[in-house]
């Protein structure tokens, strides 16, 4: 069997512009390392849709050669935008392979159809795409859609934890750089229950951690084989227990060079252990994104986050005199119930006339429907009027992956209103704070032009983007070599 996976994170909207990205699906290289590890010629093709449409075929073409089980795989966006680029990419290919066979994986809802679409997964499937491979019986997995047209799909049980971490082992035919970063996670599960958030394995108790030793692999391989030094944390809380810290700052020890790392933290988790700073400091987590969603009382009580805004606010303070070189960006969520715009402008005024953060940015909230997936659901998705929403219309439509954004209003603001203010805090807070980006970001422009002050990269990320292309075109370069047997 050979089997090929695609995948693509194109780009980045920022506020200095689109930014390109620099970082692969870490979830789609794991997905090849479990079908090489049961015995299938595994590969990925990165950056996918920045090839050439008829130069990617005639590699692929090759690559495959006489192979009687031939497939192709492509791990989707989650608004599915390459989906039907990548449906005209297997009908090319079908031409001179009428036996491929098409996989789509990584969606959050059911997609592609079964005229060209032989086999699909949703979420975190790893476990399900082993039994695949071994040719054992994965009818219990088995997707129930209304959609009569989807092809066979299969997702793991809602809020079952049944595979590890993702830590991929980077493979020599890769061709990564050292310009990129890799993505990599510490455990799965968070403890906390927001009742915005989407994530898939909220609400767990003991998160599953990794592997002391794969995680050193991971990371050491990484570094070795293409001078890779900058990492993100997928992990949904990195601080949320010190275990994971702690091991992190356990492997650091081991390795043979001094990585950076970035994370999405708790601010008011560090603000109560103020002991994880020097967690922090010695894991090297040195750029973290905070989402601080609100600083009004009444909101954090809702929403299941933040505590009391002031204890908040006192936890930015220690952070940047503690810890003053790392990157800390903030998030806030404009509309929430039981918040106001007086409200809004005072806490994110503080933040500002105190410099809390490095970087600050807020987005309205979004209220989703139609999801088949429940997985994904959030408490307010599932209930909107429990936490004071009233549903008025649709906003946006996504009929290829059957859901949609919802206009709503509650006792303070509408859909339009929230989205006019957070357009204007938004500005305030990239205009009056060292950096335009976010930590994830700043992580990424760092990697392609390490050494300079936070606020230098406002002004020069086209120099990175011109960087980064420099750096795919190498990698596609030496890929198709690759898959052309050169």
């Amino acid at each position: 069997m050979k089997f090929v996976l695609l995948s693509d994170l194109g780009t980045k909207p920022t506020r200095a512009g689109q930014l390109l990205n620099n970082s692969r699906a870490s979830g789609a290289h794991h997905i090849t390392q479990l079908a090489r590890d049961h015995g299938a010629d595994a590969t990925n093709i990165d950056y996918w849709t920045e090839w050439q449409t008829a130069r990617l075929r005639d590699a692929l073409i090759n690559w495959f050669g006489d192979e009687k089980e031939c497939w192709i795989g492509l791990s989707g966006s989650i608004d599915g935008s390459s989906t039907n680029d990548f449906k005209t990419l297997t009908h090319l290919i079908k031409r001179e392979i009428p036996h491929l066979k098409v996989m789509l994986g990584g969606y959050r809802v059911p997609t592609g159809h079964k005229e060209w679409v032989d086999l699909a997964f949703i979420g975190r499937s790893g476990n399900i795409f082993t039994k695949w491979l071994q040719h054992e019986d994965i009818s219990e997995y088995l997707f129930s859609t209304p959609d009569q047209d989807a092809p066979p799909t299969y997702k793991n049980p809602t809020g079952e934890i049944l595979e590890l971490p993702v830590t991929p082992i980077v493979q020599d035919n890769d061709f990564w750089s050292e310009y990129e970063t890799h993505t990599i996670e510490l455990a799965l599960g968070c403890k906390f229950n927001c009742s915005f958030c989407g994530y898939d394995f909220r609400n767990t108790r003991h998160p599953i951690l990794v592997d002391e030793e794969h995680l050193f692999e991971s990371i050491q391989s990484a570094h070795d084989k293409f001078g890779i030094s900058n990492f993100v944390l997928a992990d949904d809380t990195i601080n949320e227990v010190d275990a994971k810290l702690e091991l992190l700052a356990k492997v650091n020890k081991q390795l043979n060079f001094e990585p950076n790392y970035m994370a999405f933290a708790r601010a008011d988790v560090l603000g109560a252990k103020m002991h994880q700073i020097d967690l922090l400091r010695e894991a090297r987590v040195n750029a973290m994104f905070f989402g601080i969603e609100s600083l009004t009382p009444e909101v954090t009580k809702l929403i299941r986050k933040g505590g009391k805004p002031e204890r908040m606010l006192d936890s930015l303070r220690n952070i940047s005199k503690e810890y003053p070189e790392a990157f800390t960006y903030g998030n806030f969520i404009i509309g929430l119930s039981g918040d106001s715009e007086e409200s809004i402008k005072n806490s994110t005024q503080t933040v500002v006339d105190e410099q809390l953060l490095t970087s600050a940015g807020c987005n309205a909230l979004r209220i989703y429907e139609n999801l088949e997936n429940p997985d994904v659901k959030s408490d307010i998705d599932i209930d909107p009027e429990k936490f004071g929403y009233e549903i008025i219309g649709t906003d946006k439509e996504w009929p290829e992956l059957g859901y949609s954004s919802q206009t709503w209003k509650n006792d303070w603001t509408t859909t339009i209103q929230a989205d006019e203010l957070s357009a204007e805090v938004d500005k305030f807070l990239g205009s009056n704070l060292k950096s335009q980006f976010t930590a994830h970001e700043i992580h990424g422009l760092r990697t392609l032009v390490p050494g300079h002050e936070w606020d230098w990269y406002n002004d020069h990320f086209q120099l990175a983007n011109r960087l980064r292309e420099k750096v795919v075109t190498r990698y596609i370069k030496n890929k198709e070599k690759w898959l052309l047997g050169r």
